[in-house]
């Protein structure tokens, strides 16, 4: 609807009501103004809110240019920034690999000379150990070829298979004597009295005898030999179960042992070289 025609019309309308006189044409009068005031009234009001909206909008139109401005700066700059932290990446990466090469290399060559010095150390120990094992069982040997071993067999002229023992074992001498006394000629280090293979005068093997019948043959021969032998030489009795008072009790200061297998009897006389050799070496 045109209001200003309306308007320009009720001008002309309000002077005709003007010159009226009629009460009701007053009230319509009044009530026209008052229709002209609110239109007027809108009017302003329109205008503000026009003008209100046309300002929020430029605002609005304003921030976002502004937000929109800000976040392709902030785009742009970790653009920068991560690209900056790609190569900060590939150079650490290129230093960090030679480091952990050169640190590698340097780990490899330090458990090499490790392993190494433990192979070494090992290897000098088990050499070590190997040369004082040839070494004593040199030293052993050569005790035992040094050692001159008188086999007694009384009343004997044949050599029991224990002499065979004995004489494989290579002593530095290995005599047999079928008498006692025969001992005295240049006595041996180690003196063997079989009593195993010994046959009594009347014929009677050693091993036939029990108890006291055994101790009244065996204490004979055992003193004789004692007195015969210097105290440094090694008397071996071979001499089967049970064991001999005579050997038991023998005098302190004598070495007397006894074998009661061919076993024993090759390692006692062995052990006795030893013992021999120990006396003559503290005696001097």
């Amino acid at each position: 609807m045109d209001w200003s025609v309306l308007i320009s019309s009720g001008d002309l309308w309000h002077n005709i009501l003007a010159q009226a006189t009629d009460p009701a044409l007053q009230e319509l009068t009044q009530q026209v103004n008052a229709l002209q005031n609110q239109l007027d009234s809108l009017q302003n009001t329109n205008q503000l809110l026009s003008e209100s909206l046309t300002q929020q909008i430029e605002f609005l139109r304003k921030e976002n240019q502004d937000l929109t401005n800000s976040f392709t700066k902030y785009v742009d700059a970790m653009k920068w920034n991560l690209t900056v932290l790609a190569g900060l990446a590939a150079i650490l990466t290129a230093v960090g690999g030679w480091i952990f090469k050169s640190n590698l290399d340097d780990a490899k060559k330090v458990a090499q000379e490790m392993i190494n010095r433990r192979v070494e150390a090992q290897i000098s120990s088990l050499v070590d150990n190997r040369v004082e094992e040839v070494s004593r069982t040199i030293r052993r040997e050569q005790v035992v070829g040094s050692t001159y071993v008188d086999y007694c067999l009384p009343g004997s002229d044949r050599k029991p298979p224990e002499f065979g023992l004995l004489n494989a074992r290579q002593f530095k001498d290995l005599r047999f004597l079928n008498a006692l006394d025969d001992v005295q000629n240049e006595p041996g280090n180690v003196v063997v009295l079989d009593l195993i293979n010994y046959t009594t005068p009347s014929g009677q093997l050693f091993s036939s005898f029990t108890g006291d019948d055994r101790e009244a043959v065996a204490q004979p021969l055992i003193g004789r030999l004692l007195q015969l032998l210097p105290p440094s030489t090694v008397l071996v009795v071979y001499v089967n179960f049970p064991p001999l008072n005579a050997v038991n009790h023998a005098p302190r200061n004598r070495y007397v042992i006894a074998a009661n297998n061919p076993i024993t009897l090759v390692g006692n006389t062995a052990d006795g070289a030893y013992v021999a050799l120990g006396d003559r070496t503290t005696s001097r």
